[in-house]
């Protein structure tokens, strides 16, 4: 039998497809890219995408990947998946779809959501989550499809994520992974599995029989079939697993499977996790604590909704000629914008940013804020103050977390595409006074999805195995003894007020302006 010393992994986030063969290093041996369209709205508030644009994409990216590879098929000990999370698909008996996707943007909701049984009112007040479950009913999807489209409901074998739906592709069965749970979903998250209690399922307008079965993210949940293999390029037989979804992925994919260990999602949305042993919930949502992609665990995330976004907002409002430059020389806009602020002292000479761009779910009237200006600050303080503003806010969230949870780091690992930018980088490990590692790949992932692979196919006996083989960190950024005296004091001296400051004003701005709609 051939050694077993490669694993594909498919990462399937909201604009593109990747596919990527690593070694049993954790080397990116070669990898296939493609875009497809982010949604479509056919009415405001809606997104949707046609999830056979997913798979013609993973099989274009798959075909692409065996084509440029020369290895023996049979060193590859599996394919891993991991996908973007909240997206599903009503789905018939032979596993085709029924309607586009409703992805995880989607914000349609319910208006006057039917009433619940009387034993379902009983069993959720005694348990004191009234309005939790009103707000459920109002956000579900599946109770938007059972009132406005219910031929297509009646037809539903299935609701599937897509990840769950890639594997009915691949192999023919309706499974899917523990990991790949989060939000509103009929899941016991403590216990791990779906709910025992039928009148959750009422909640969501779901019986249990519409949910596929799910399991540990090393479960191999099925083999390639020959039909998918024509389609695929992928060996036929290869086992299949799910890991879990993109966040957990990369919390693994950076090797932080012990909770001293912080790993920043420099993203659209940044996000900063930790895993746990303990479940831990935040009734009022200030964190989340989803299955992680290590089994019988949980990922904590904090997020800033609209984290590195601001960044390619800047960019466009007020970036042109640093865009220009980066043409010009053939780099990244980044790397001018680093070049420009690398002498603006730390605490951007007095300006300050709350990077509420978008409102957070337990605050919606949050808005972001900069203040401080002053004659001598330039487009390129406001560049540095996002940086700044970000890493104060992951700093506060953490703090939650540490006030709730005992956790503390002792280091932070960075990924995500604003993880290419040693400014970014450097002052989150200024702010938070911890050594911050770049990975060496900055697909970490796809690594995570990659790892759950290697260590359900027998690639490794344990994830402390394959981590320590997989997973190396790049260049370390040490904090800055005389940038972290600055940033500790600003944090604790003003930030944190601002933020008590603003709160009431924000309300209080919605009021005046209509803008949000006041409860």
């Amino acid at each position: 039998m051939a050694n077993k010393n490669y694993v594909i992994a498919i990462d399937s986030g909201t604009q593109s497809v990747r596919a990527v063969l690593f070694d049993r290093q954790g080397n990116e041996v070669a990898i296939e890219q493609a875009s497809h369209e982010t949604y479509f709205s056919l009415k405001p508030g809606w997104a949707e995408q046609r999830p056979e644009d997913y798979w013609a994409k993973l099989c274009q990216v798959t075909q692409g990947l065996m084509s440029k590879i020369d290895i023996d098929p049979k060193e590859i000990t599996g394919i891993g998946i991991t996908t973007q999370r909240g997206t599903f698909v009503p789905v018939d008996k032979e596993g085709n779809p029924l309607r586009p996707a409703v992805i995880w943007l989607d914000q349609r909701t319910v208006a006057a959501p039917p009433p619940l049984s009387t034993i379902a009112k009983v069993l959720f007040g005694v348990a004191g989550m009234s309005d939790t479950i009103k707000y459920v009913q109002k956000s579900s999807k599946f109770l938007w499809i059972k009132r406005f489209e219910p031929d297509i409901y009646k037809k539903a074998y299935k609701f599937m994520q897509i990840s769950g739906w890639f594997v009915n592709k691949l192999t023919g069965e309706f499974k899917d992974s523990i990991g790949m749970v989060t939000g509103l979903w009929p899941f016991d998250y403590k216990k791990l599995k779906w709910h025992s209690l039928k009148p959750a399922y009422e909640a969501f307008a779901l019986d249990r029989d519409h949910l596929v079965d799910v399991y540990t993210p090393d479960t191999v949940l099925g083999h390639i079939t020959k039909k998918a293999s024509k389609e695929t390029g992928l060996p036929e037989g290869l086992p299949v697993v799910v890991g879990a979804g993109d966040k957990q992925s990369e919390l693994l994919g950076a090797g932080a499977i012990e909770p001293n260990i912080g790993v920043i999602s420099f993203g659209t949305a940044t996000c900063m996790e930790v895993i746990t042993k303990k479940y831990i919930a935040e009734k009022n949502m200030k964190f989340f604590t989803w299955p992680a992609a290590l089994p019988n665990t949980w990922d904590i995330e904090m997020f800033i909704f609209r984290g590195f976004w601001m960044v390619t907002w800047f960019k466009q409002e007020f970036g042109h000629r640093e865009a220009l430059e980066a043409q010009k020389r053939g780099i990244a806009p980044e790397t001018v914008f680093d070049e420009v602020i690398k002498e603006i002292p730390p605490g951007s000479m007095g300006l300050m940013l709350q990077p509420y761009w978008s409102p957070m779910i337990y605050d919606k009237y949050a808005k972001g804020s900069v203040i401080g200006f002053g004659d001598v600050h330039t487009r390129a303080h406001i560049y540095r103050a996002i940086l700044e503003g970000i890493g104060y806010e992951l700093r506060r969230l953490l703090e939650v977390v540490h006030n709730k949870t005992g956790i503390t780091l002792d280091e932070i690992r960075v990924g995500g595409g604003g993880s290419k930018s040693d400014m970014a980088v450097q002052i989150a490990a200024d702010i938070f006074n911890l050594p911050t590692s770049r990975m060496a790949t900055s697909e970490i992932c796809a690594l995570g999805a990659a790892i759950d692979t290697a260590v359900g196919t027998g690639m490794f006996n344990s994830f402390e195995e394959a981590v320590a083989s997989m997973v190396k960190k790049g260049k370390t950024f040490e904090p800055i003894p005389a940038n972290h005296r600055i940033y500790n004091d600003l944090y604790n001296d003003v930030y944190k007020r601002t933020y008590k400051v603003m709160e009431p004003l924000n309300k209080k701005i919605a009021h005046i302006t209509g803008y949000p709609p006041e409860d």
